[in-house]
Formats: structure tokens, sequence, C-alpha cells
């Protein structure tokens, strides 16, 4: 297999997707620490996530591989594969206690009896026990607990990105989603996909790239890293040019916050060749460093902003958002040819959008309160005059071809169907 994407818009052959499983019901037990936006339901999510599949591959034709199923094949067809998968459940789980030397023992002579299923749930889940003797029991208490459970494994965007040169495993920002690149990176070693750099020293987010042909966009800021941004350029790609594009402040908060915009791809993507779909606010606001590869090494040869980069210098037609399209996941799509996306439902996602931001913004008016009424009003709006992205005006004139699925439970988690889908083969 030859994971591979030029542009975007290049016609998607292969993804890998992962259903929320049981690692996201613990997230929703603690939202924030999970780094949702808001609380949502699973069984919803999971059918939304479903729907999603079935778009894909009946719908476009699209190869969809299921992340846990390609080990599980791998395991079954090569036993160095099912060994390391033994060995790294070994090192996941731990022991704590009087009486731990023995549950570890006894574990390493039953791990192997586990099916493989439950051994990558395991791997999810990270269980640790912890065992206690009290004073007056002969008995020894076992606690179970989790350590940091991958409640984001589901967005495999993030973990990797795959460029004009393969596969480059990333280095999440967040101690929650460190060890998912982890375990990206050895599906993807186990199946056929090697990776071809690793970012090691600096932070790196699928999200936070985004290829178009000619030109690379690289973003960096809360989750992306100038350090990351260093070994990127240095092994990951080989584009002519790459926009190193500065994480803009939102305009209408009274100080910054990341969550608004996490990654490039929460405020621009690109829909077909030569089409840009973004918030222009933000486009306007984000400082764009470009780099020129001259002999197998990138030069930083000026600086700009992302709208007139995209609109001057390279030609692009820009498909402006409001401000609650953009909160809604509108640039959150999977292009899966030129001028044809799947969408999130932006208008079913706008009222609970809406809802979490009043609460939000009732908590600390100062910062959010002006967010809230422009969003508001937009919302009236766009629902009057049923335009929410992609049935807007522009979108209808550049013939956007769409299919909008409903996923406003799968973005309650922060992320829509480009966040949802690991694009390994494009062209």
């Amino acid at each position: 297999m030859t994971a591979r994407a030029l542009a975007e818009w290049h016609p998607l052959r292969r993804v890998v997707l992962r259903p929320p499983g049981m690692e996201a019901f613990f997230g929703l037990l603690e939202p924030y620490q999970a780094l949702y936006e808001r609380v949502f339901s699973l069984s919803r999510a999971r059918r939304e996530h479903e729907e999603l599949v079935e778009a894909l591959r009946s719908g476009f034709g699209v190869q969809v591989q299921l992340l846990d199923q390609l080990l599980l094949q791998a395991a079954g067809r090569r036993p160095e594969v099912a060994e390391a998968l033994v060995e790294r459940v070994l090192e996941t789980v731990t022991f704590r206690g009087p009486g731990a030397s023995r549950a570890r023992s006894e574990f390493r002579e039953s791990v192997r009896r586990l099916d493989r299923a439950m051994l990558i749930e395991t791997l999810v889940l990270a269980p640790q026990f912890r065992f206690e003797r009290r004073k007056g029991n002969r008995s020894v208490a076992s606690f179970p607990t989790l350590r940091q459970p991958l409640t984001n494994l589901f967005f495999l965007r993030d973990q990797q990105a795959v460029t004009d040169r393969g596969i480059v495993i990333g280095r999440p920002a967040k101690p929650q989603r460190r060890r998912e690149s982890e375990l990206t990176s050895f599906v993807w070693r186990s199946t056929g996909d090697p990776p071809i750099a690793t970012i090691e020293r600096g932070t790196f987010e699928g999200g936070d790239f985004l290829p178009a042909g000619e030109f690379a966009l690289l973003g960096t800021g809360d989750r992306t890293n100038a350090t990351g941004v260093a070994e990127f350029l240095a092994s990951g790609i080989a584009y002519p040019e790459v926009g190193v594009v500065h994480q803009p402040v939102h305009p209408l908060l009274g100080r910054p916050d990341t969550m608004v915009n996490m990654h490039l791809d929460t405020y621009l993507n690109f829909a077909g060749d030569g089409i840009a779909v973004g918030y222009r606010d933000m486009l306007e606001r984000a400082r764009v460093d470009v780099y020129l590869r001259d002999r197998g090494t990138y030069h930083r040869a000026h600086s700009t902003f992302l709208l007139p980069y995209l609109e001057k210098n390279h030609g692009m037609r820009v498909i402006g958002l409001s401000s609650l399209e953009q909160l809604c996941y509108a640039t959150n799509f999977l292009t899966i040819r030129d001028r044809t996306i799947v969408v999130p439902d932006v208008g079913r996602n706008a009222e609970r959008v809406l809802a979490n931001l009043r609460r939000i913004a009732e908590r600390d008016p100062e910062r959010y309160h002006r967010l809230f009424l422009r969003a508001t009003k937009e919302f009236g709006e766009l629902r009057a005059e049923n335009r929410f992205f992609p049935n807007s005006p522009d979108a209808r004139a550049l013939k956007l071809d769409s299919v909008r699925v409903p996923l406003e439970n799968l973005t309650g988690a922060f992320g829509g169907a480009h966040c949802l889908t690991a694009a390994l083969e494009r062209g």
C-alpha cells in the first residue's frame, strides 16, 4: 500500500475511521478534561458514525477501513504483529500495591488467552490496578482505574498527516492525546503503510495540514508548535512551497480561546481545485510565513496574510462563512473529489452550538457575549433564508456538490467529517 495525498480535492481512494467506543463513555463523564465541547449522546454519535461510513462506501465507492479491523487482520496474518500487540498490552496495564507482583505475573500468563479485540480495547482504555490490604481484613481489595483513556481516538485526522511523501506521525500537544499517535503508528507499520517521518521533539497534529497541489498549508499555534513545524518541513514534505499559518485570535473574543479554532481545518478547507472555504475574518488576520524549497531545504521567502495569500498569490475563490457557521464545523468537511464534499449538517448543529455558547457567555460575558450576539443574529438570518453552508449563493455559483451528514453529536467532541477521517490515499 502507498499512502499519499497531493491535494485535498484529488479523488479520495482509501480512508480509515474508528467508531467511538467505551473510551468516549468515560470522556463524556468529564467533557472538559476529555477536550470535548459539550455533552452529547454516545449511542447517537455511534449511529452518526455509521451513517458517515455508509455515505463514503455506498455513496462514493471509497475504500473505507476501520482501524481496529486493520490491526486485527494484521495480527492474524503476521505472528510478529500479534506478539507486538501482546507486549504493548503488557506495558500498558499496571499493578500497584500488595500482591501486585503476583497479579502482574498471572496477567503475563493469561494475556495471550484474551481475544485480540479485547487487547486493542485494553490499549485504548489503559487500565491500572491498585491493591490495598486494610487493617483487620485478611483479603486484598482491588481498585481498577483508567490511565488517560484515548477519548479522542475516533478523531483519526490528528495523529498523523498524509503528505506528498507519505505518512508523517505527529506528536499531539495535549497529554490526553499523546498515546494516540503511538497506537496509529503501530497500526500503519503493521499493515504496510510505514511512516516516512515522526515528529519527536515538537508538537504536530494532522488537522493543521492542508495539501493544495502546488503548495501546502501548515498551521501553527496551540496544537502544532514551531519545533514541530521545523521537523515537519525537514523530513515530512516536498511541496515546492509551504505556507506556515499562525493561529489567529477570533475577532469577536475579548481574549484568545484556542479551542474555537484549534486547528487550521476549523476555519479553512479546500473544496476543489482553486476553491477554498473559510471564515474570512480569521483568514484576514492569520499571518502566513511563506517557505520555498531549494535543493531539498525550505527557506523563508516572505510573510503575508492568509486571505490575500489564497486569493492573490494562488488565484483561489474563497467561499466565506459566518461566525456561526465556523463554530458549527462548516469547514470540517471531507472533500471526496473536485467540488464534491461530505459536510456536517451545519443547520442541525447550530441549535446545539448556540445553546452551548449561551451557557459559556453567561459564565464569562466579557469574553463571549459579543460572539454570542453575533452568532444569534446570524442564526436567524441563515435559517430564515435557508442558506446554511453549503446552501449558500457562493457555493451554488461554484457548483459545489455536497452530501450533508448528521454529526450534531459527534461534533460535540470538537470535530467534524474531516477530523474523523484519516485519508490515506488520494489521486
